[in-house]
């Protein structure tokens, strides 16, 4: 679609959310149906949420579904994950996070021998029971939805061990908020494996900086190291972050 279109598309909904078809095709001055594949797009990139002839804006706690998110730049999640995995050294004990970005780090991990990989992420594991890892999916109640382990027992059981590095993914970081996801129960589980890892490792792509989501992470001394692909002078005037900077 057109990229004026979805920008005055998105302007509307700033205004006016939700705003139904027939509103936005009045505002564009073009017809229902040019419209609503417009906004089927858009919902596939994440950018809004459609019901029943409706469009309106993602609150904090929608979460875009996983397959979704997967389509949506991989060529940067892509970049960012080829560093991670290069930092990883034989014999490491590393962590996992979920979402789309520590995904596409696991099948860069296919490459690696005598490393051990605790991760409460179905898709994680999927990806890496192929490999030579030595592989530990930490147990817990199903999330459906993203397809990961949660709850006191997976709480419980990260507490148990010790990890040289986590590989930390989220769904925004912004100057006021830090960084932040979607679920609460994920959020919980992500300070777990920070509270006992040496090295925290954040992989945000650009389009999660200046986001905003439901539930705040941790704060931003307890990461160490910020990997993502945007401008470096824009992040450091964005982001309150004294760790260490990679721009990949």
């Amino acid at each position: 679609m057109n990229n004026a279109r979805e920008k005055d598309i998105l302007e509307l909904l700033h205004q006016q959310s939700p705003s139904s078809v027939q509103q936005l095709a009045s505002y564009l001055k073009m017809s229902e149906v040019t419209v609503r594949r417009d906004l089927v797009e858009m919902e596939q990139k994440g950018l809004l949420v459609r019901k029943r002839g409706w469009a309106f804006l993602p609150g904090l706690g929608i979460e875009p579904l996983f397959n979704l998110r997967m389509k949506q730049n991989p060529d940067l999640k892509q970049r960012i994950a080829a560093y991670a995995a290069d930092q990883v050294c034989e014999g490491e004990v590393i962590a996992l996070d979920i979402g789309t970005t520590v995904t596409e780090l696991a099948k860069e991990l296919l490459r690696k021998n005598n490393v051990t990989v605790f991760t409460f992420s179905f898709q994680a594991a999927n990806i890496l029971s192929q490999s030579n890892v030595n592989l530990y999916l930490v147990g817990g109640n199903l999330r459906k939805t993203e397809m990961s382990l949660v709850g006191s027992i997976t709480r419980d059981t990260i507490m148990k061990f010790h990890f040289d590095r986590f590989f930390m993914g989220m769904a925004g970081l912004s100057k006021d908020n830090g960084p932040t996801d979607f679920n609460l129960e994920e959020a919980e589980i992500k300070r777990a494996f920070i509270e006992r890892s040496k090295h925290v490792v954040a992989l945000v792509d650009k389009t999660k900086i200046g986001v905003t989501s439901l539930v705040k992470i941790c704060e931003f001394d307890e990461i160490d190291e910020i990997v993502t692909n945007e401008d470096p002078e824009s992040m450091h005037e964005q982001i309150p972050f004294r760790g260490k900077w990679t721009f990949v």
